[in-house]
């Protein structure tokens, strides 16, 4: 909670976060949290803290390429700290491509800072008025990351949001 005090003191100086609030999600490798700002245009955030280690200690440091070949490293500070850190500049780079994912604000030790969606997971859906275009969509999602070089690596239900109109938004960069 100490690391977690630090990334949010540097997220309210900044005048980032104004309060922390509800806890909204809890993931293998993570925590989220509602958070408000100052801003009239996006007056609640989402402030996103790495918890690395937390149940996928044992794997996660031969599945990641956080650390070189050859080196160790036993802190599950600092990995969630490279997690972040890289993931906040992967959904940025993204966000700047016109790909669907949230705003990217900023980014402090283990903390990411982004837009909220106003959508729900797509684990939460049990019908859609239109699901093979929702299908078509996600599918030209997948061949667009591909023509850029890249795949999303955890391409899956739990991290892809959608809207009331059926909008995609990708989540949770790994």
């Amino acid at each position: 909670m100490g690391y977690d005090y630090l990334v949010l003191n540097v997220f309210i100086k900044r005048k980032i976060v104004k309060k922390v609030g509800l806890k909204i999600g809890m993931g293998k490798e993570s925590d989220i949290y509602l958070c408000e700002t100052d801003d009239l245009e996006r007056p609640t955030i989402i402030v996103k803290f790495a918890r690395l280690g937390r149940t996928s200690f044992r794997t996660v440091k031969q599945n990641r390429d956080y650390i070189k070949a050859g080196h160790s490293c036993n802190s599950w500070l600092y990995l969630s700290r490279l997690a972040s850190l890289k993931e906040f500049a992967f959904m940025k780079a993204l966000y700047e491509r016109g790909f669907p994912t949230p705003i990217p604000i900023d980014a402090n030790r283990h903390g990411i800072c982004m837009s909220l969606i106003d959508a729900y997971p797509m684990t939460q859906v049990s019908s859609m008025p239109h699901p093979a275009e929702v299908y078509h969509k996600m599918m030209d999602l997948i061949v667009k990351l591909a023509q850029h070089g890249l795949v999303h690596g955890d391409f899956n239900e739990f991290n892809m949001m959608i809207d009331d109109n059926e909008k995609i938004t990708m989540i949770d960069f790994p």
